[in-house]
């Protein structure tokens, strides 16, 4: 069995909230690649960040959004890791 990109999307969803706790995370990203020597579907999540502890100078900088990498095998569906991912422009 091949995951599609749906297929892959949905379990990095469930993941995410099996890891992270409950929460709203949104599709931002979805590449095929290769992770060691495995076909893998990797899912960027998005979902909101904690801004209450910054200090107010801080505030003007923060991105609202914090963003998950979700390595997911192609074959089986199977986690393989998960990455905090930083947006380039940082």
């Amino acid at each position: 069995m091949v995951l599609d990109a749906k297929q892959a999307v949905e379990i990095a969803k469930t993941r995410a909230e099996e890891v992270l706790g409950p929460g709203v995370f949104s599709l931002e990203e979805i590449e095929r690649e290769t992770y060691k020597d495995r076909e893998v579907w990797s899912i960027t999540l998005s979902s909101p960040r904690n801004l209450e502890h910054l200090a107010p100078m801080a505030l003007l900088r923060a991105d609202p959004l914090q963003y998950k990498r979700f390595l997911i095998d192609a074959a089986n569906g199977e986690l393989i890791a998960m990455k905090l991912r930083e947006p380039a422009s940082q």
